[in-house]
């Protein structure tokens, strides 16, 4: 969605032969044509596409045309959209679209026409733009193919994930993570857990509401956004963990557990478009 106020004296141009128009100063006042407010709204869920547009002043309009294409050049792109803008019932400077469009998801950016159709003169054209939700999508991941636990103390096993969005940082709306496990069991007496000699193997993805990563910096010119975690890694001793304040975080058990996890990682976008990648693997090993 886009807002803008343009006078129309940036936007008269010929649509057909892409020659200049001849503009009439003595049937239309140049500021007489100014775009208060335009927007053009595409839901990808419904494939509907909402337009606004509102007018500074009336003008005594035949008819205002959209036309909507792609290939990036209103003149030579397919249109897949043509039809005509709906005057309101409440205000004459107000008028309204919205119908079904089908648009590709690998198209991120589309040419948008309104063409001001006079009886007496040349039409009019505003040219501009919109984008459409692209799905989000994971370009490289940061991370260790092993990781070693340490004997006695907590350690982070550190992950980083790099993520192409073309709508922007706001508009991703999480990156999480989950894990599937293959440990084998402990190598010592059970003390805390009676079964902590079972190997321990995940028939499905398990996550928390926790896992998620946070974003660390980005490349707003190329869209690129970095998202890291630190996972917590308990030592092979079991230890607790606790904080500054000697609170305990995760208690204790019998051994911190080896063998081969799989990772998920999952971004979902605020359109709700989603990329995954999965059964990223990492060995766990005793130091």
């Amino acid at each position: 969605m886009f807002h803008n106020k343009l006078n129309a004296i940036i936007i008269l141009l010929l649509f057909i032969s892409c020659e200049s128009i001849t503009y009439d100063k003595d049937s239309l006042e140049l500021e007489d044509l100014e775009i208060n407010s335009f927007s053009a709204i595409y839901e990808n869920q419904n494939n509907i596409i909402s337009i606004f547009l509102e007018l500074t002043n009336y003008i005594d309009v035949q008819n205002i045309n959209v036309l909507v294409t792609t290939n990036g050049n209103i003149y030579e792109g397919d249109i897949i959209l043509s039809d005509y803008l709906n005057i309101s019932n409440f205000n004459s400077n107000v008028y309204t679209y919205e119908g079904f469009i089908e648009l590709s998801e690998d198209i991120y950016i589309y040419d948008i026409a309104l063409v001001f159709e006079f009886e007496n003169q040349e039409n009019i054209y505003f040219l501009d733009t919109f984008t459409t939700p692209i799905r989000p999508n994971i370009d490289e991941l940061i991370l260790p193919s092993i990781f070693e636990l340490d004997s006695t103390l907590w350690s982070t096993l550190p992950i980083e994930l790099v993520i192409s969005n073309m709508n922007g940082l706001n508009n991703i709306e999480s990156v999480s993570y989950q894990v599937k496990r293959f440990y084998e069991g402990c190598q010592t007496d059970c003390e805390i857990n009676e079964n902590c000699n079972n190997p321990i193997n995940d028939d499905e993805y398990i996550s928390d509401s926790t896992w998620i990563l946070d974003h660390l910096f980005s490349d707003n010119n190329n869209q690129i956004h970095n998202f890291i975690v630190d996972i917590p890694m308990r030592p092979i001793d079991g230890s607790a963990l606790f904080d500054e304040n000697n609170n305990e975080i995760f208690e204790a058990t019998d051994c911190g557990r080896v063998g081969l996890v799989l990772l998920k990682f999952i971004v979902v976008d605020k359109d709700g478009l989603i990329n995954e990648v999965y059964d990223i693997p990492i060995e766990i090993v005793a130091p």
